[in-house]
């Protein structure tokens, strides 16, 4: 049974049935008749409360009272962040809380935030790391499930649009911004792949919890170290890694396998040229827990042939210290060449455990003082000279 029974006795009375302490929620005589606002954020904030996600020391702090409102209309004013939790805990697919009262007021990082309307709520929450519809529903559509179409949603002007099939859908959220939350018109179907059934969801609540059944695939990851301004270490880190095949693409190339019995120590080093490259790591061989795959990617941007140069400091009449000042001088390998008439007359490797510098003692005459450097898969060579004279 659930801990939220709500008997109206009649129009002036209600008997609530709770574990819920009557100081943490102003409960009222009757139904109120006033209208608040309808909130996917709501559901989203009080499922992380219930997830353990949010707690009442996280990143915001609401300033209570809280007005509130159940899904039957019944609006009731929260006390602190205790109603919230027992609200949370206790919510089932028929009663819990659906709209909430704008404005309200927050604390974040010492500072008073108003929250005007979803929008800024969802802000909030998305600033804070809480997921949203929007967050949740992307990595199980199409891998647990699909809706059954037609479905109808919102735009972002509130406009009603028909959606027919798969295809209809990711055109109108590409067109709306895949940052946008999803505005379906309950009820909706999904189709389980797992279950081979339809489950009717009447609110987003229950799409909620459509989520919490479905199999998860794998959250992929991986972390990118840079070795050189052009070569880069992908090191794949996820729950899993040595029991799930995974492959490698770059720019939609399959490059690699990882994961599963392939050792490969779950790593791919590359070096690319200048431009701009989607990494990827996708899951080989979808199975009974992740029908259509999943996938994880990032996007690098390259520069194979960096600007180099380097400032000139005066120690004294004849010695100077020259400076390596440019952005990556710590990520390629470079020479100090001094040259005399056009002749070689020093030579100095640099990489990165060295120091930037060269200090040269220097005889009379002119020189031309340059820093050069050969990156694997740039067609030039980087060089960065300054002319000197010495008397």
């Amino acid at each position: 049974m659930n801990k939220w029974s709500i008997i109206l006795l009649s129009l002036s009375m209600l008997t609530f049935q709770s574990c819920v302490s009557e100081d943490r929620l102003d409960l009222p005589d009757e139904i109120d008749e006033a209208e608040l606002s309808e909130s996917v954020a709501i559901v989203s904030t009080l499922r992380a409360i219930e997830n353990g996600e949010l707690r009442e020391d996280a990143c915001f702090q609401i300033l209570f009272p809280l007005k509130l409102q159940f899904n039957n209309n019944l609006i009731i004013t929260v006390n602190d962040f205790d109603g919230l939790n027992e609200l949370a805990v206790t919510a089932a697919s028929d009663q819990h809380i659906d709209a909430v009262e704008f404005p309200f007021i927050v604390t974040k990082n010492d500072l008073i935030k108003t929250i005007d309307n979803e929008q800024d709520f969802i802000d909030l929450l998305d600033d804070c790391g809480i997921l949203t519809l929007r967050d949740e529903f992307d990595p199980f559509y199409t891998q647990c499930f699909d809706l059954v179409y037609p479905v109808t949603m919102l735009d972002i002007d509130s406009n009603v649009v028909q959606i027919n099939n798969q295809s209809d859908y990711f055109a109108f959220e590409l067109q709306q911004g895949f940052d946008k939350q999803p505005k379906f018109i309950y009820p909706i179907e999904l189709f389980d792949y797992a279950e081979q059934n339809n489950v009717l969801i009447e609110s987003p609540f229950d799409l909620f919890a459509a989520f919490d059944m479905c199999k998860r695939c794998p959250n992929l990851f991986f972390r990118i170290d840079t070795v050189t301004v052009n070569r880069f270490l992908f090191k794949a880190e996820f729950d899993g890694i040595n029991e799930i095949p995974y492959d490698w693409y770059i720019n939609s190339e399959k490059v690699a396998s990882g994961g599963g019995s392939d050792q490969s120590e779950n790593r791919l080093i590359e070096s690319f040229p200048s431009g701009e490259f989607e990494i990827c790591i996708k899951t080989a061989l979808p199975n009974d827990d992740c029908f259509s795959g999943t996938e994880y990617c990032k996007i690098i941007t390259v520069d194979a042939c960096p600007f180099v140069s380097y400032v000139t400091e005066e120690i004294n009449s004849n010695t100077f210290e020259f400076i390596a000042n440019f952005e990556t001088k710590d990520l390629i390998e470079y020479h100090w060449n001094i040259y005399k008439n056009d002749d070689l007359i020093f030579s100095e490797f640099e990489d990165a455990q060295g120091d930037n510098k060269l200090i040269y003692q220097f005889d009379a005459g002119a020189f031309e003082i340059c820093l050069e450097a050969e990156v694997d898969l740039c067609p030039e060579v980087l060089r960065f000279c300054t002319e000197l004279l010495v008397d």
